[in-house]
């Protein structure tokens, strides 16, 4: 009997040692909940902290490159030293928590995406169709060409090798033309011609594949084209694909103008080229900045030129309006597009 009463109590002690072992267990788990919920709560009350910084280094940026403006006859040159702002500002966040990050891209590299001549916009659509840089043919741009101006214009004139409404109302699912300028290079996929097309391979697919994904065309695209910049293009900066086009797939000419120093060298005799262009001078660019505190974040996309009367960039809807403060304070430069994290790719 005395036996039985001390299995029993050896029970109980197990069932209650179990229970305190699976209580802690359920602790344990909710305070790492609630531990990690007030992470995630406390980032965005770091925000603000965080945005302030960002705001700061954007002012830094500017100031920076407007220095150089000043010193450099107003022209912010290739290989002039600008694009490294925090080095040259010497400056630091206040909170030494705080790291934070600036990158500068030019987009004074790219062809006006909406003015650019439309001669030169049919000869690269045919080079990227044939993969071919010697005799171009119009005609094999023509087709791209002409379903880009269809999609755009507010008409239903179809083009010869365009497509209109009754075109798109066949898709799957259907849908209508734009009747604006394009606004994401993402939008080209909804256009004839530059998305894949099983039953025509031989005219489709210029920019996305069979599965979707983006070809080497749309990579090539992207780089040689700008929503923003509207100037003469700096040939100094140009991508590989546009700079061949230009040269005319000439090596000996490409080699010239790679190796080519704007604060030393004269020009290029040897380029004979129908896009304007100027020798290394910048004035539009996308500037990124990335501040982080721990695991809060902090992003700022903005676009900015120094072009001096700039006040209607293309394309309309694209370019956020001019504030009545910075007007007031007379901002070095003019800013198209300002963005809280979110990618400004396009």
């Amino acid at each position: 009997m005395a036996a039985e009463k001390i299995k029993k109590k050896g029970a109980i002690l197990v069932f209650v040692l179990g229970l305190v072992v699976l209580l802690g267990a359920l602790c344990l788990r909710l305070m790492e909940e609630t531990v990690q919920e007030l992470r995630h709560v406390s980032q965005y009350h770091k925000r603000d902290d965080l945005r302030l910084h960002a705001y700061s280094l954007l002012d830094i940026t500017v100031g920076v490159m407007n220095e150089f403006r000043t010193l450099d006859s107003n022209l912010l040159k290739t290989c002039g030293g600008w694009n490294d702002p925090i080095t040259w500002s010497g400056l630091t966040p206040l909170d030494s928590r705080v790291k934070w990050s600036v990158s500068l891209s030019g987009e004074s590299g790219k062809l006006p995406l909406f003015t650019t001549d439309s001669k030169v916009m049919k000869e690269i659509f045919a080079i990227m169709h044939t993969g071919e840089f010697g005799m171009v043919d119009e005609d094999d741009g023509q087709v791209f060409y002409d379903a880009w101006m269809d999609w755009q214009d507010e008409d239903d004139n179809e083009r010869e090798e365009g497509a209109e409404n009754d075109y798109y109302e066949g898709m799957d699912p259907p849908y209508f033309t734009s009747g604006k300028q394009v606004q994401s290079f993402e939008e080209f996929r909804l256009i004839k011609g530059f998305a894949h097309d099983p039953e025509n391979p031989r005219y489709s697919g210029l920019f996305f594949d069979e599965f979707g994904m983006e070809t080497e065309n749309m990579k090539n695209f992207r780089a040689s084209f700008s929503f923003y910049h509207e100037g003469k293009l700096n040939i100094l900066e140009v991508s590989p694909f546009l700079l061949r086009y230009i040269c005319d797939d000439d090596e000996r000419l490409m080699e010239e103008i790679t190796s080519f120093n704007p604060y030393e060298d004269q020009g290029f005799p040897l380029l004979e080229s129908t896009i304007p262009f100027t020798k290394g001078i910048n004035e539009t660019f996308s500037v990124e900045i990335h501040v982080w505190k721990g695991r809060a974040q902090f992003k700022l996309h903005a676009v900015l030129t120094f072009e001096q009367g700039k006040t209607t960039p293309n394309p309309p809807g694209k370019v956020d309006a001019r504030s009545q403060q910075n007007a007031k304070l007379k901002y070095p430069a003019r800013i198209l597009r300002l963005r809280e994290n979110e990618n400004l790719i396009d």
